[in-house]
């Protein structure tokens, strides 16, 4: 009776572990865009609006980003044409590990947006305002490696395609 009573608890008391084990190790994870757990509580944060100064910190966070390939250099242009030609606003170099505003010799590849699309972009809608300026042929890419280098280069890159369109 005594061996029963002894390996009940101890079954119980190995459950209360995992369980505060998992609960603790929760906190502040997110589940999915925009959205924490909390205090066991699902917390929706609200989304950050996106501007030239804090662009930088927004992509080095970036799920997309992070995912590059190593030893990948790309450039990302915000362009506009008001003076009727496309003058390029700002340039920001993209790599796993870090972005920063400038620009890089010999890119892997350059990508190019419309810099009115930073007005309505925000740090959840990524994807959506890469289709929606891809859809109006105002994201352009350039590379002066072949397709098939950069097919190779960026294999890895395969599951974010639907974010550009592709």
């Amino acid at each position: 009776m005594k061996r029963s009573i002894l390996l009940a608890v101890s079954i119980i008391v190995v459950f209360a572990g995992f369980f505060l084990f998992f609960y603790e190790s929760e906190e502040d994870i997110p589940i999915s865009i925009g959205n924490k757990v909390i205090g066991g509580h699902v917390v929706r944060t609200p989304a950050t609006d996106i501007t030239y100064d804090n662009l930088a910190n927004h992509l080095s966070t970036n799920v997309v980003v992070k995912d590059l390939p190593d030893n990948t250099k790309v450039l990302f242009n915000f362009y506009n044409f008001d003076s009727g030609v496309r003058e390029v606003e700002r340039s920001f170099v993209l790599t796993n590990s870090e972005v920063y505003e400038g620009e890089v010799d010999n890119p892997d590849i350059t990508m190019s947006i419309a810099s009115h699309y930073l007005e309505e972009w925000n740090s959840r809608n990524f994807c959506s305002v890469m289709n929606k300026a891809r859809n109006n042929g105002d994201l352009g890419y350039e590379s002066d490696l072949s397709s098939i280098k950069l097919a190779w280069k960026f294999k890895s890159m395969n599951k974010h395609k639907s974010c550009f369109g592709i």
